[in-house]
């Protein structure tokens, strides 16, 4: 990679139904993470609810964003390939519609990216959140360093199928861009693998985070949902690397059984590699609710006083 450590990010953001959750996506960029040079540029892909509306309202308050609109609804995959062919900085930031960035947060992730000589760089956890980002049900802890194809198949627990990274526009040309397959199910997922098998460097840097929105109305789950979908798409995108797979594993990928599940069954059964490499994935923390905390502290009060009072434990 050359040296970057001046050069500027352009934030490229697909935008389809979102028209509740956007502006707050944008504001998490503008307030805190978007610097002189830097662009937003922002693909409507035909959505049918206020989307548009929104989107004008925001580059009234900040002219500098470009909106651009599909003429045809194309699937979250090629919107984002139309926003990044118009980027004009050598740096790309993937922010979906409805996450929300950590004020600072980028600039630390660029000079770490820059550091590592890297082609990819993301943040070493996901924090997921269905309404309020100050209420985080769950987190994904990523290995931190390099994300190596091993450990890439051997779970989910990584940055790759969440999307949310940065990138250079240069590694994005040279893989071929995203794969237009569809909306969009595995579409981060596809493009990480293409480039860690084509030999770009996947770097992880560790105690930084996003907000990632989940629900079951996300382009994945719906998607996800169609008939034995998942791990053929999976299979579609991974053939072109099948020789780097272990010869046992390449043939269940592609068996009777195989090729319905095994991309939803990674975890159980991780993809070994040809050369024997043994990869791990991270982990998942999960947070008590408020509520549930509450409920912990008040029957636990409860226990202490009827010991005390009965001297009969509970």
């Amino acid at each position: 990679m050359n040296d970057i450590k001046n050069e500027n990010v352009s934030f490229v953001m697909p935008a389809y139904n979102c028209a509740d959750t956007i502006a707050e996506s944008v504001e998490s960029i503008v307030q805190g993470n978007f610097e002189e040079g830097d662009e937003l540029i922002i693909v409507d892909d035909c959505s049918t609810d206020n989307t548009a509306q929104v989107l004008s309202d925001l580059k009234r308050r900040y002219p500098f964003i470009e909106v651009i609109r599909n003429a045809q609804n194309k699937g979250c995959p090629a919107s984002r390939n139309v926003g990044i062919a118009r980027a004009s900085n050598p740096l790309i930031f993937n922010l979906d519609s409805d996450n929300i960035l950590v004020p600072g947060s980028i600039r630390k992730l660029k000079l770490f990216m820059i550091s590592e000589k890297a082609d990819l760089a993301a943040f070493g956890e996901i924090h997921y959140f269905a309404g309020d980002k100050n209420k985080v049900t769950h987190k994904w802890i990523c290995r931190p360093g390099v994300l190596t194809l091993a450990d890439f198949l051997s779970g989910h627990i990584n940055p790759g199928p969440a999307g949310n990274f940065m990138y250079t526009k240069e590694s994005w040309q040279r893989v071929g861009r995203y794969w237009e397959y569809g909306p969009g199910l595995h579409e981060a997922w596809g493009f990480s693998l293409k480039q860690i098998a084509m030999g770009s460097k996947f770097v992880v840097m560790p105690n930084t985070y996003y907000f990632h929105r989940y629900g079951h109305a996300s382009l994945f789950i719906r998607e996800s949902k169609k008939k034995n979908e998942s791990s053929l798409m999976a299979m579609k995108m991974i053939m072109p690397f099948i020789d780097l797979i272990d010869e046992n594993d390449a043939a269940y990928i592609m068996s009777e059984e195989g090729r319905i599940s095994w991309i939803d069954n990674l975890a159980k059964r991780p993809i070994r590699l040809k050369t024997g490499e043994a990869g791990k994935t991270g982990r998942i923390e999960y947070l008590k609710s408020e509520e549930a905390s509450l409920v912990s502290r008040i029957a636990a009060r409860v226990r202490s006083i009827i010991k005390k009072e009965t001297g009969i434990p509970k």
